[in-house]
């Protein structure tokens, strides 16, 4: 079951903000700015931790995986500690859960949306699915030989976690994106296009 949550009040008639149908983020500083005290604290902890690592592949794919889901939902954001990043849009008098991601320094990061995975392979964005081990879940990038893992979910989805639960249910889907913390442009430019996709579904609706 969605959960809404009430935002401050929209005045009467105002129409409700369509996401940017662009793919060129807000800057790092200005989404922290954005943010209140302690979720702004949080996400400095995580990207301190992670800049700490060998290479600055991690800390680099957070912090635009960030802006990116930051500039499409602008509404606002919320920390759950330091391993996950909940994004919203407004909806009437409330506001939606849109995105997610989730980062607990084990070498990979989730990303969360709309399920726009038939879309994905519709326009030929992604191709497959593709078997890899013993998973069914791989898609191949377009023009790339890098590909994605993504798992679709529903209201019927066993165990959500509180960070995106909110995502699912009322007929809605979701798909989680899994890359390597050290993923490469290619899949990291591959999921922007996949949130963009979603945010001109909302945009639609609007």
């Amino acid at each position: 079951m969605t959960v809404k949550e009430k935002s401050p009040p929209v005045a009467k008639g105002a129409p409700v903000a369509a996401p940017v149908a662009a793919t060129q983020p807000i800057d790092y500083p200005t989404f922290l700015s954005k943010l209140g005290a302690k979720d702004r604290l949080n996400i400095e902890r995580h990207v301190t931790a992670c800049e700490a690592e060998p290479t600055p592949a991690h800390a680099t794919n957070y912090r635009r995986l960030l802006t990116v889901m930051g500039n499409l939902a602008p509404q606002s954001s919320k920390t759950h500690g330091q391993q996950a990043v909940q994004f919203y849009i407004p909806d009437g008098k409330y506001r939606m859960q849109v995105f997610a991601l989730q980062d607990q320094r084990d070498g990979t990061i989730a990303v969360y949306c709309e399920d726009v995975l038939d879309a994905a392979l519709k326009a030929g964005l992604l191709a497959g699915p593709h078997v890899v081990g013993d998973q069914n879940n791989s898609y191949r990038i377009k023009g790339s030989i890098d590909s994605l893992r993504v798992d679709q979910l529903d209201g019927k989805s066993a165990n959500p976690s509180p960070f995106y639960k909110d995502m699912l249910g009322w007929n809605r889907r979701a798909i989680r994106i899994t890359i390597s913390a050290t993923a490469t442009s290619d899949q990291v430019d591959a999921i922007e296009k996949l949130c963009v996709m979603a945010a001109r579904k909302w945009a639609a609706k609007a």
